[in-house]
């Protein structure tokens, strides 16, 4: 029982990268990051962001780091598409990546939804926070209630 918590243990800390040495080879098991819609470009997040981080943490109750976060636009566009999905925004985790529809940067709403995502460090909408502790905080749109 003992061992097979300790090997647990040492995946667990090994964490998204793994390298394995083979003869002289190093070979990665590292996933590539996503790739990004057409014109997608990197974005300095807006000097706002850093109040609606905290916001978001007080509604949340969940402290988090922003400086991790890589943000994207795709600038000039409403909406864009993603795996044939359209949406305003959205968040990668294990790169920690915001990508923004150039029309939403300054949408606090939909801003903090994505850092909400990120605070969270998952994809789905739980009705706990999305719905209660941070509505008026967050956008929680029809496709966000129906996942909670």
């Amino acid at each position: 029982m003992a061992f097979r918590r300790l090997i647990t243990r040492s995946w667990v800390a090994l964490g998204a990268t793994v390298t394995i040495a083979a003869g002289c080879r190093n070979f990665s098991l590292a996933p590539a990051p996503p790739d990004l819609p057409a014109g997608a470009e990197q974005l300095a997040p807006l000097v706002t962001y850093g109040d609606w981080w905290q916001a978001t943490e007080r509604c949340a109750g969940v402290p988090g780091n922003m400086s991790r976060i890589t943000w994207f636009v795709v600038p000039n566009h409403t909406s864009f598409i993603y795996d044939n999905v359209q949406y305003d925004g959205y968040w990668w985790n294990r790169v920690h990546w915001i990508l923004l529809a150039g029309e939403d940067v300054d949408d606090g709403m939909l801003v903090r939804h994505e850092m909400l995502h990120e605070l969270l460090g998952r994809g789905d909408h739980p009705a706990k926070y999305f719905q209660q502790r941070c509505a008026g905080v967050v956008v929680c749109n029809y496709a966000c209630r129906a996942d909670s």
